[in-house]
């Protein structure tokens, strides 16, 4: 039996405005593992740069929503927590599960013909290899360049593997003011 969004969002939270995206947070103090939400037609990479809005419909753009979440740390026992707010300046990167809910993908942004640029994104005490991507006239530094915070990477793999055990993922936003160095 499939699990409704509705199910999947915490008391309070409008189902009919909002659309639950199940997640992982790499911090320097470990992982975050849970769902947030969004607007529907609104991708996970524009709610990172623009602002979650909250239920009363505010923009809120300091903090992450998580809910019904499980904490990994190093050397610290996992342990589960109903709602955290992560400040976005502590994240490395955040990662879209590959088994979303049901109906959740966010349809409305045009495909523009972009280039591939494969790379490999170090950060504190993780690597991250996958592709990014760019505009057909644009190189990786004018990628690198623009002012959102945090830059879309897919087919991800990450060394070494986080303490959720995670070391695969489709997509990932990595924090740019976290980036040690970006290679091709």
């Amino acid at each position: 039996m499939e699990e409704s969004e509705s199910t999947n969002l915490p008391e309070g939270i409008d189902p009919t405005r909002f659309r639950s995206i199940k997640v992982f947070i790499y911090t320097t103090t470990g992982v975050f593992s849970g769902y947030t939400y969004c607007q529907y037609q609104q991708r996970l990479l524009d709610a990172l740069n623009k602002g979650f809005m909250t239920s009363k419909l505010q923009s809120g753009s300091d903090f992450l929503p998580l809910f019904d979440l499980d904490v990994y740390s190093p050397g610290i026992p996992a342990r589960h927590m109903d709602t955290v707010y992560v400040r976005k300046n502590n994240v490395l990167m955040v990662g879209e599960s590959d088994s979303p809910v049901s109906g959740t993908s966010a349809n409305a942004y045009p495909i523009r013909r972009k280039k591939t640029l494969q790379t490999v994104i170090n950060l504190p005490q993780v690597s991250v290899k996958g592709n990014m991507y760019a505009e057909m006239w644009e190189e990786l530094q004018d990628s690198l360049n623009r002012s959102d915070q945090f830059i879309p990477v897919t087919n991800v793999e990450i060394a070494p593997e986080l303490p959720s055990g995670i070391s695969r993922s489709s997509f990932v936003a990595v924090n740019k003011d976290h980036i040690v160095y970006v290679g091709k």
